[in-house]
């Protein structure tokens, strides 16, 4: 049994929670944690040790496992670290007083760590911080580092950093700075066997996230270390050596060790989601409003933009996506309706059938017009239904030329991409059909665009839409969609 304060690294005090998927227990039946270790002599034998936690009767976390003789070094000894953490910083106090290395070296692995930077900076030795020096230039340039402490004198520690000829102290420096100094100042500390980095990328720039893994790797051959380390960042998986094993963990399994179908996810931005919603539309701010109406289904869903229908994701290319990303995503492609017939809705969506992707048609003329229906427009402005409905009428009444210009555009175009042999019905035919619609025929963009005039105080726009949190569902078929494919 090993007691809690004997721990150097604790990241919470409820240490029972770390258990996956299930809080540790205290009898050899129940939820525990597994860790193994593979060590490679020399001569290419291979060497596991092992070990098991879990609860221990009394406060504290019992330990079993085997520690072969050959390896036992590796994990025991007053001044041997296994393993360092490194849990991240975002900026350090403007003082801080000097504290006895334990305490230096319990607190380095903790939440509060920032707070300790100094003292770990002052534990290294000249060699030590030049060190540093030497691996923070090809990422961030030339930087000095003094650390400072006089035991007779001072109360706090002093610590600078030179850049450019301009000294400052450390608590002036950006988060990336304190970031890679935090890095390179556990690495020679601990010197620990494996150095677990926990998403290095949040504060450096993407320049740097890309140097990073090849400058890691360097560090890590000459200082005979392993490094694990966690990312959601394409820079720095695509900057990563070859030979560097990338892997893909998800709700607490590996999904894949495919490194290029990880690079691919991460720069779809599909990385933890399901399915890719590939958009008709450029700016797809509106697309996400709707999507937001269900959490559990935004959870799953990255969406991506679009050029436009002419330039609409094909069957054959969704297909190529799919199987670029290893199959590990469904495709959803977005095409607004227009102008066309319920026929042609059909004919379109069964032409993208296939395992895994589907098209969807919105019900109204486009994503727009999902925003000017009366009953959203009520609850966005607070006015009556009635009263959004005349201002649907009055744009109609006025603008019916454009609207009628805009209708035949869009059939002369329908007709093209899907009758190019005839047999098309009359626009009058479908004219008639548009008049069941809210809109009857309008485009969804150019009502829009005139609701930003017509309703009073500006209440109709992009900014006031974006803020509404509490109106009637829209986009059902959108929703029926997206669960068919996460089903």
């Amino acid at each position: 049994m090993v007691r809690v304060s004997d721990l150097d690294y604790l990241p919470s005090d409820e240490y029972w929670r770390l258990g996956h998927g299930a809080d540790w227990g205290n009898r050899s039946n129940s939820p525990s944690s597994k860790v193994f270790f593979k060590f490679q002599n020399n001569d290419g034998a291979e060497v596991t040790a092992e070990l098991e936690m879990r609860s221990a009767r009394n406060a504290g976390i019992s330990v079993q496992g085997e520690l072969p003789e050959p390896v036992r070094t590796q994990f025991r000894g007053p001044e041997t670290f296994f393993s360092g953490f490194i849990p991240g910083i975002s900026g350090i106090p403007n003082v801080e007083q000097k504290n006895s290395k334990r305490v230096v070296l319990k607190a380095c692995s903790f939440g509060d760590s920032n707070v300790y930077l100094r003292n770990a900076l002052d534990l290294l030795s000249p060699d030590n911080l030049a060190q540093i020096e030497t691996w923070l230039n090809p990422l961030l340039g030339p930087v000095r580092l003094k650390v400072k402490f006089d035991e007779r004198t001072d109360f706090d520690i002093n610590a600078e950093a030179e850049i450019d000829g301009r000294l400052m102290p450390l608590e002036l420096l950006g988060t990336g700075y304190l970031q890679l100094i935090q890095i390179f100042c556990y690495i020679l500390l601990f010197k620990p066997k494996i150095l677990l980095i926990d998403e290095p990328d949040i504060h450096l720039h993407p320049s740097v996230q890309e140097k990073l893994a090849q400058s890691l790797l360097q560090i890590a051959g000459a200082q005979g270390i392993k490094i694990i380390m966690t990312t959601h960042s394409p820079f720095i998986v695509r900057g990563a050596p070859a030979g560097t094993n990338v892997v893909w963990l998800a709700d607490g399994e590996m999904k894949t060790e495919d490194r290029t179908i990880v690079e691919l996810a991460l720069g779809w931005g599909a990385f933890g989601k399901k399915v890719i919603v590939v958009s008709e539309d450029a700016t797809n701010d509106l697309l996400k409003k709707l999507i937001r109406q269900w959490p559990e289904l935004e959870r799953a869903v990255t969406v991506l933009p679009g050029r436009g229908y002419k330039h609409l994701l094909t069957k054959e290319e969704a297909q190529e996506l799919r199987s670029s990303l290893g199959d590990k995503f469904k495709v959803l492609v977005h095409r607004d309706r227009d102008s066309l017939t319920d026929d042609e809705v059909l004919e379109l969506k069964n032409s993208y059938a296939n395992e895994g992707i589907r098209l969807w048609i919105t019900d109204q003329s486009d994503l727009e017009a999902e925003f000017c229906d009366p009953e959203f427009l009520s609850a966005l402005t607070g006015q009556p239904v009635h009263t959004c409905e005349n201002w649907l009428t009055e744009i109609s009444i006025q603008h019916q030329v454009p609207i009628n210009e805009q209708f035949a555009r869009q059939r002369a175009a329908h007709n093209n991409e899907l009758h190019s042999a005839g047999g098309s019905p009359t626009n009058d035919e479908v004219w008639a059909a548009l008049q069941h619609r809210p809109l009857k025929g309008a485009k969804g963009k150019f009502i829009f665009k005139q609701l930003k005039n017509k309703v009073p105080g500006n209440a109709f726009s992009e900014a006031t839409i974006e803020s509404l949190v509490a109106y009637p569902e829209r986009a059902a078929s959108l929703k029926a969609n997206l669960e068919d494919l996460l089903a």
